[in-house]
C-alpha cells in the first residue's frame, strides 16, 4: 500500500499534470456548456437547452475523448517518472522486487485519474439532467452504465500507456505514438477492408462496441463488427501484452 501511495503522491505533486488534466476535462466541459447554454438563453427558438438525453450522448463523447488524452498522459508519466527523475536506482537499491515497483504504478495512476473523470462525469450528469428543459433526461440505470463505461474507456488507455511507456522508457514518445495510434492510425486501419477480420485486433472499435449510448462513429469508424465477447477479449489481450512488456522492461532495465 505504501508503494501505491508513493506513486500517487509522485503524480499528485506534478501540479502541471494535475491542473492541466482538470482544466482539460472539467474546465473544458464547463466552458462549452456556458457557450451552448448562453446561445439557448439568447435565442431559445433556434438553440435548444444544453441538457437532455440527446446532449447527454454528446457530452459523454467529449468527456471520453478528452479523458482518453488525459489518461494517456497520466499513464505515460507514471510509467517513466522513476527513470526520468533518476530515482529508479534508489528504489531498486531498497531490495523491493522490481515487479512490485511496476505493479504499484497502476493503482497509483488510477487513483489520480478516476477522481478527475468522476468529477467530469458529474458535470455531464448535472448538465444533462438539470438543464434539459422539456426534453427527456437519462435515467439512473443509464447514468450508472455510462459511468462504468467511461471509466473503462479512460482506464484502459491509462494502463496501455503506462505499460508502453515503461517499455520504451520515453514519456514524450509514448504519448505521441499512442495518441497517433488511437486517433489517426487505428481509425484509418479500420477502413482498410482487405485486412478483413484482423481489424478486430484494433482496440478503438472494441471500446466503442461496449457503449450503447454514443454512436459508434463518434469513437471509431464503425467499419468492424464486434460481438461483446470479442470486444472484451481484444481489450484483455491489449492490457495483458502492454503490462507484460512494461513489467519485463522494468525488471531488466539497468539501474
Amino acid at each position: 500500500m505504501r508503494l501505491i501511495n508513493a506513486e500517487w503522491l509522485k503524480l499528485l505533486k506534478r501540479r502541471g499534470l494535475l491542473w492541466g488534466s482538470l482544466a482539460s476535462t472539467v474546465g473544458g466541459l464547463i466552458i462549452v456548456f456556458a457557450v451552448v447554454e448562453g446561445l439557448h438563453l439568447a435565442d431559445p427558438s433556434q438553440h435548444g437547452p444544453a441538457g437532455g438525453l440527446n446532449w447527454f450522448s454528446e457530452w459523454l463523447t467529449g468527456l471520453a475523448l478528452v479523458g482518453a488524452v488525459v489518461a494517456i498522459i497520466i499513464g505515460a508519466t507514471a510509467g517513466t517518472s522513476d527513470v526520468s527523475s533518476g530515482v529508479f536506482r534508489d528504489l531498486v537499491a531498497t531490495g523491493c522486487p522490481r515487479w512490485k515497483l511496476f505493479a504499484a504504478r497502476i493503482p497509483g495512476a488510477l487513483a489520480l485519474l478516476i477522481p478527475i473523470i468522476t468529477l467530469g462525469y458529474a458535470v455531464v450528469v448535472v448538465i444533462s439532467v438539470f438543464f434539459a428543459g422539456p426534453k427527456p433526461v437519462p435515467g439512473v440505470s443509464l447514468i450508472m452504465q455510462c459511468y462504468g463505461w467511461v471509466l473503462l474507456f479512460t482506464g484502459f488507455d491509462l494502463v496501455v500507456a503506462l505499460g508502453f511507456a515503461s517499455f520504451i522508457g520515453s514519456r514524450a514518445s509514448a504519448i505521441a505514438i499512442l495518441l497517433g495510434w488511437q486517433f489517426i492510425a487505428s481509425p484509418l486501419l479500420e477502413q482498410v477492408s482487405f485486412l478483413g477480420s484482423s481489424r478486430q485486433a484494433l482496440f478503438t472499435g472494441a471500446l466503442a462496441r461496449l457503449n450503447q449510448v454514443i454512436p459508434q462513429g463518434a469513437l471509431s469508424t464503425g467499419s468492424v463488427d464486434y460481438s461483446v465477447a470479442s470486444a472484451v477479449i481484444v481489450l484483455i489481450v491489449w492490457v495483458a501484452v502492454m503490462l507484460s512488456v512494461g513489467c519485463w522492461r522494468t525488471a531488466t532495465r539497468d539501474a
